[in-house]
């Protein structure tokens, strides 16, 4: 039996064309696919303003900077998500605020953010755990009433809609929302690395595209404006941007039909449960999380899929198992992480990229049902 891997990138020959189209106009650095990439995902996203990034990691850390967050700054946190925007959060000297994750939804409880905002919160993290869809309607209020920045990370569900609207492009007026997404080869879409960000604001895009470029000024070589970096998306990976750009439609269904048919195979298997996703049908998600109705039958489908050529991944870690990190802290209590200490504990992560067959998932399915 051939390897199923956990991610894979689908690529093929339309971006070696665009790759060989992007090496021969010798702007091998900033270039035409650049601007086009920007372009043509926005339009696909229907967001206003689109900024490239060369990986996902410094599309975080950009927005972190353009809201000049600094040492003593407070910034609510998921107690359990991939761990670069918090990384990115305490690199700049700021306090990640931890609140508990929902033992249904796998994402952070709305319910418990009010009570973790005070006059240092600058911005709340909203991520997209898993696939699954945050449903953060209910903090919007919260937000424009206190002036404190929606920070949204849709890295994980890319190209799935909350009411017919891309996630990463729900703005709101009145609410300053900044959404970015990696773009890294285990992705729905990707450019080998790479990120995007996103934002109605001109204000916002102005800034941020300055930041990304040494903060250099526009008419005077070598004058800044600002401390910036160079965060900036090269053109030979933004061709490959393209090209995938190219099969929306295809990467949608795919996704579709494989959560389908994890669903359909898995449904009657009463000691797993799948990721709740109350507000939409059709996900389009980045791997199909279960969780196991305990630590050890988690392991056990762990370890035997890994053994038979099936690469399947545990959850993320709850913060504060990650001690170099420090979160068990005034701000955050042992109480912060009762349901993601259970989690990372039970969840398993299922492969869900395009290069998967019908027949590699039914097979997993099989395994996992065997198993339980």
């Amino acid at each position: 039996m051939a390897k199923i891997n956990f991610a894979e990138p689908f690529v093929g020959k339309l971006e070696n064309t665009y790759i060989k189209k992007a090496i021969e106009s010798k702007w091998l650095g900033k270039g035409k696919f650049v601007n086009k990439f920007e372009k043509n995902f926005s339009k696909i996203i229907k967001s206003k303003n689109c900024i490239s990034t060369n990986n996902g990691t410094n599309a975080c850390l950009l927005i972190l900077m353009h809201l000049k967050i600094k040492s003593g700054d407070e910034i609510i946190v998921p107690s359990m998500s991939y761990i670069s925007p918090i990384h990115m959060i305490k690199l700049l000297g700021g306090i990640p605020v931890v609140v508990d994750v929902d033992k249904e939804t796998f994402q952070i409880d709305i319910k418990k953010i009010s009570k973790k905002i005070n006059n240092k919160t600058k911005a709340i993290l909203i991520v997209h755990n898993y696939g699954g869809i945050c449903d953060y309607s209910k903090v919007i209020k919260i937000a424009k009433k206190k002036k404190i920045t929606i920070i949204e990370d849709f890295s994980k569900t890319c190209l799935s809609k909350i009411k017919n609207k891309f996630v990463g492009a729900n703005f709101v007026k009145g609410l300053d929302l900044i959404s970015f997404c990696s773009l890294h080869s285990t992705k729905t879409i990707t450019t080998g690395e790479g990120g995007i960000i996103l934002t109605n604001s001109r204000k916002n895009y102005l800034n941020i595209i300055n930041l990304r470029d040494h903060g250099v000024h526009k008419t005077k070589p070598y004058v800044y404006n600002q401390i910036g970096g160079n965060f900036r998306l090269s053109n030979i990976l933004a061709s490959i941007g393209c090209a995938q750009l190219k099969r929306i439609n295809f990467i949608i269904q795919k996704k579709i039909i494989l959560n389908k048919i994890y669903q359909e195979y898995l449904s009657k298997n009463n000691k797993i449960k799948f990721q709740k996703d109350p507000i939409s049908k059709n996900i389009i998600k980045w791997s199909f999380a279960i969780k196991c109705s305990n630590k050890k039958l988690a392991n056990k489908i762990i370890s035997f899929l890994n053994m038979n050529r099936t690469v399947v991944r545990p959850s993320f870690k709850s913060l504060d198992r990650l001690k170099y990190l420090k979160l068990i802290n005034k701000k955050n209590k042992k109480s912060d992480f009762v349901n993601s200490k259970v989690l990372d504990e039970s969840i398993v992560l299922l492969p869900m990229h395009l290069n998967l067959s019908s027949s590699n998932v039914k097979l997993i399915c099989k395994n996992i049902n065997k198993l339980s």
